[in-house]
């Protein structure tokens, strides 16, 4: 009786909206972009962070992205997030190092921009990096034994101090600035909370400044909509990245997933974008952005038990607008397509 419930809650989530394209934004000419140069033998680059236009010591502006890279195979406790200069002009170009930003141990990076106030009131507008520090069982290499998303912050890329964690196995937390462009340091933090497996929908909260930003505010933060991927329906996802689009409206790229096949041995994930009335505390699903079939064939990651050949993981947008979009696809390739506002 459980499983046919689940069934049938995943067919109604999937028949409603899971599978309504985006009729507001399009993604066009979606490509795989190529290796980075540096990557090692027997390692994959996947998993991108949003793009951000940095100044290098030479006074010289540089798009940039973190990839997640790490060894085919057992990865847990061996991957790292490392920053890459990516050409939005000419999609075709290899992935270049920057090497004025350190290179984190960690997965599925985000990076956006902040203000923080300093100790004498001036206002600082500096980075704030995300990755997900998950650690294997001693004896178990593939399997994790604990899971925490960890922060990062600092005005240099090359010196960035952790400063907080999220709640133990708690991935997916989004940090944004309330006013991109102003002086606010309040932030939006969307949380994933996951109760059981093949859960986790979207929670949301606001603090003052950064520095309000700890374990116990993300973990208590509500969910805004439980019908949006309820618990027990098989279907889990959560936000990727942050786009303001007004006075009280965030408009959110993320993903949503479920398991296909007799033994749930295939993962199906796709991009969605979805508007969040913050005053309200009500979302509108926009619908479908990508999914894993817009792409070239690339590279698959190889994993013995689950199929990933139907996975495309938005990484984020592009200076906090929806000029460009970047994905990992099939867990193995790097993705990014540009957006058209219809």
């Amino acid at each position: 009786m459980v499983c046919l419930l689940m069934s049938l809650q995943l067919e109604t989530l999937t028949n409603n909206n899971a599978m309504r394209k985006c009729e507001q934004y399009t993604l066009t000419n979606p490509s795989l972009l190529a290796k980075p140069a540096d990557l090692p033998e027997g390692y994959i680059a996947t998993n991108p962070s949003g793009i951000w236009t940095t100044t290098s010591q030479s006074g010289k502006n540089y798009d940039i992205m973190y990839l997640r890279v790490e060894p085919e195979g057992s990865h847990l406790g061996k991957s790292a997030v490392v920053p890459y200069i990516v050409d939005v002009t000419d999609f075709s170009k290899p992935l270049l190092r920057y090497n004025e930003a350190e290179a984190i141990m960690g997965e599925d990076p985000s990076l956006t921009r902040i203000n923080r106030r300093l100790s004498n009131g001036a206002i600082e507008r500096i980075w704030l990096l995300s990755c997900v520090d998950a650690q294997p069982f001693r004896d178990r290499p593939d399997d994790v034994e604990s899971l925490h998303t960890r922060f990062y912050a600092g005005s240099d890329l090359k010196r960035l101090e952790h400063i907080a964690d999220g709640p133990a196995g708690m991935k997916d937390i989004r940090i944004s600035a309330d006013n991109p462009t102003g002086s606010s340091t309040k932030l939006h933090i969307y949380g994933r909370p996951q109760p059981q497996a093949y859960s986790g929908n979207i929670s949301y909260t606001t603090v003052a400044s950064i520095n309000d930003l700890t374990e116990q505010v993300i973990r208590e933060a509500p969910i805004i909509d439980e019908s949006l991927m309820p618990i027990g329906s098989g279907v889990w996802g959560g936000v990727n990245d942050v786009i303001r689009s007004g006075a009280g409206k965030n408009i959110l790229l993320t993903h949503r997933a479920w398991c296909l096949g007799e033994k749930d041995e295939e993962r199906h994930y796709q991009a969605e974008l979805i508007e969040h009335d913050t005053l309200n505390n009500c979302i509108t699903v926009l619908g479908v952005l990508a999914t894993a079939d817009l792409f070239p064939a690339g590279t698959i990651k190889k994993n013995k038990s689950v199929g990933l050949s139907d996975v495309v993981f938005p990484g984020g947008v592009y200076n906090g607008t929806l000029r460009y979009v970047s994905f990992g696809v099939r867990d193995g390739s790097i993705g990014i397509g540009r957006i058209q506002n219809r």
